[in-house]
């Protein structure tokens, strides 16, 4: 199985608690024999979609555009059995970049026009992967993750698409605090048995999610805190990216 893991978070190394689950999902699956790659946006070339349909009629499947979307990761995209999209919900959503991203795949489908069980889409040009989403939030509640949620699924719905699993962890920013280290590390083992069921089942099991998901703080005393350090940020002029969810 053939595995493409999607970093469009903006941060890297510790500043980045998508990065810290999706390598935790991905040492699962390559533990359960995928060959997985990571590959972080940040460190790509991407331009945007300039919505010209060139990839529709006089280049039919490849984007006008010579960069590393056409040149590597749209290929990888196309080869691979599993996408994971790891992003934090900027805005509500996703980061820009994941959405540039998912602009540019519009070379993998046709022009043209079909109606299945009362919705119109856009047939597929070739096979594409089953997708995984990965999202964290700084946010204590799941309701953040809706937005992100139910854009991936109507792009998913059309046929021919997978959507495998969804996967949020709310007050992403506590785990980084060493008062809940316990909590943190039975999350990030449940993340990583994830990728392993994910690559035998192609699902992951209730059992599992309910400890990816599992309360790490009372989100009242949540917003206390988190409140009390913004002014105090605000009051010393501080932008320690740390403190926001990514």
């Amino acid at each position: 199985m053939k595995v493409l893991a999607l970093n469009f978070s903006s941060r890297s190394g510790g500043q980045s608690k998508t990065d810290l689950m999706l390598n935790s999902l991905v040492a699962g699956m390559r533990n359960a024999g995928a060959e997985a790659k990571i590959v972080n946006q940040r460190e790509k070339t991407v331009i945007n979609c300039l919505g010209c349909y060139t990839c529709w009629t006089k280049s039919p499947g490849r984007c006008i555009h010579q960069d590393d979307m056409t040149n590597e990761m749209l290929p990888e995209w196309l080869e691979s059995d599993i996408v994971v999209y790891g992003t934090p919900p900027y805005n509500y959503t996703m980061t820009a970049a994941m959405k540039v991203f998912l602009e540019r795949t519009l070379p993998s489908i046709q022009p043209f026009f079909e109606i299945h069980e009362g919705r119109m889409f856009h047939p597929l040009r070739q096979k594409v992967p089953a997708a995984v989403i990965l999202s964290v939030s700084g946010m204590p509640d799941n309701n953040h993750f809706s937005a992100l949620s139910s854009h991936m699924k109507y792009i998913y719905e059309s046929p021919g698409r997978k959507l495998l699993v969804e996967i949020y962890r709310p007050a992403a920013e506590t785990m980084m605090n060493p008062f809940f280290k316990e909590k943190t590390r039975d999350i990030l083992d449940a993340t990583a048995q994830a990728g392993k069921e994910l690559v035998q089942h192609m699902t992951v099991s209730s059992e599992t999610m309910e400890r990816i998901t599992q309360p790490i703080v009372d989100p009242q005393f949540f917003t206390e805190m988190a409140n009390l350090m913004w002014k105090t940020r605000i009051s010393e002029g501080s932008s320690d990216p740390q403190a926001e969810g990514g």
